[in-house]
């Protein structure tokens, strides 16, 4: 949902810029497959959750959206027999496998340069970090992010990583993974390959390790520990792949290395101080995630084609990620002007413009003053 509670003004102008989109942009809107044995649910703009609801066609759905005019839509990763019954009698059959990387878990040194915390009860904003509103006392504080390019660009590197690691290692054809930016500052990665369906919670849990590099040991690529320290022993089955080819390669090592192996593990100071760095070097490697997602079993994602409540942009298909731009090709809203009290400094850049503004009243074209109010970085005069 927004960040902060909007002003009736502000709300208004959301909703029909929301309700606008779902009457032009229909066509975005991609119905799941096998959707009749899908949970969908929505948020209602200032209300709660509505779950447990079936769908038979994605004209249903759009009737829903122009109807209710959702602040969000979601739909589950599971299949069940009975999708609209409570969560104890659905019948789980299965569930798609996802993905989800976020610019939160990436721990981005430019982070809190376009960062700002948000008190939930007074509004007031601060562009450092705070745990305590400084006008109200208050505890509730709201972060929220503009994403740069450096956040985006980073972003897309760990989606390509991801997807090395999942067809090179895991040996999903690139055809069964589809690739989609969040609508706020993050992407989601679909695995339609129907083997991984029937994985249960603990299944996932270890694709999770294996792509974060949890599990990893020193001893993979010929590390032991020893009555002396330690001595180099390669596995017979050779550093050619997964984790040992690529760890391997950041080393600089070869199945003849042994003397050269020998030496790194000394210089780091033994066999515990070498495993410490390497547990460090193999999370480098390794895909930031969130693991909790994937492992969940029962999850409702964001429905593609629907619009985010935290930026007005669009969870969209990235058929091309390297060209890909979701400051440009996910805003979708309109272009008409509202005049706008801006309640921060802020730069950002949406469909191609860029907008410096300071702490003022401005007009603003209608993507870039929804995104502001979503953000709670601005309110409709």
């Amino acid at each position: 949902m927004i960040n902060t509670n909007p002003t009736e003004k502000s709300l208004s102008i959301v909703k029909s810029a929301f309700r606008e989109y779902y009457f032009k942009h229909s066509k975005n809107i991609e119905a799941p497959l096998r959707i009749e044995e899908r949970e969908f649910g929505y948020m209602q703009f200032g209300s709660g959750m509505v779950r447990h609801i079936v769908f038979r066609n994605v004209g249903e759905i759009l009737a829903v959206l122009v109807r209710d005019i959702p602040s969000d839509v979601y739909c589950s990763n599971a299949y069940y027999v009975f999708p609209s019954y409570p969560m104890q009698e659905k019948q789980w059959k299965g569930a798609d496998l996802i993905f989800d990387i976020d610019s939160k878990d990436l721990c981005l040194s430019c982070e809190p340069t376009h960062s700002y915390f948000i008190c939930i009860n007074c509004g007031k904003i601060s562009e450092s970090k705070s745990e305590i509103c400084l006008s109200c006392n208050t505890r509730r504080i709201n972060r929220t992010s503009i994403p740069c390019n450096k956040c985006i660009h980073t972003l897309k590197k760990e989606v390509e990583r991801l997807i090395d690691l999942l067809s090179g290692d895991l040996g999903i054809k690139e055809d069964a993974i589809q690739i989609y930016f969040s609508g706020n500052n993050g992407f989601h990665v679909h695995i339609s390959d129907t083997e991984f369906h029937k994985l249960g919670s603990q299944a996932r849990a270890d694709i999770v390790g294996y792509l974060m590099g949890n599990s990893v040991m020193v001893e993979s690529i010929g590390v032991r520990k020893g009555p002396e320290g330690f001595f180099i022993k390669f596995p017979k089955s050779g550093l050619a792949y997964g984790w040992r080819k690529r760890i391997a390669c950041e080393l600089g090592i070869s199945q003849s290395s042994i003397l050269k192996l020998s030496k790194m593990v000394q210089q780091k100071g033994g066999y515990d101080e070498f495993r410490t760095e390497l547990i460090k070097t193999v999370r480098d490697l390794g895909v930031r995630i969130d693991p909790h997602v994937t492992i969940d079993i029962h999850r409702v994602f964001r429905m593609a084609g629907t619009l985010n409540s935290k930026s007005g942009l669009t969870k969209k298909r990235c058929h091309d990620l390297k060209s890909f731009d979701p400051l440009n090709d996910a805003c979708l809203l309109g272009d008409k002007e509202i005049d706008m009290e801006i309640k921060a400094r802020v730069k950002l850049r949406l469909k191609g413009q860029i907008f410096n503004l300071k702490k003022q009243n401005t007009r603003l074209p209608m993507y870039a003053a929804v995104y502001l109010i979503c953000k709670g970085l601005a309110s409709a005069n």
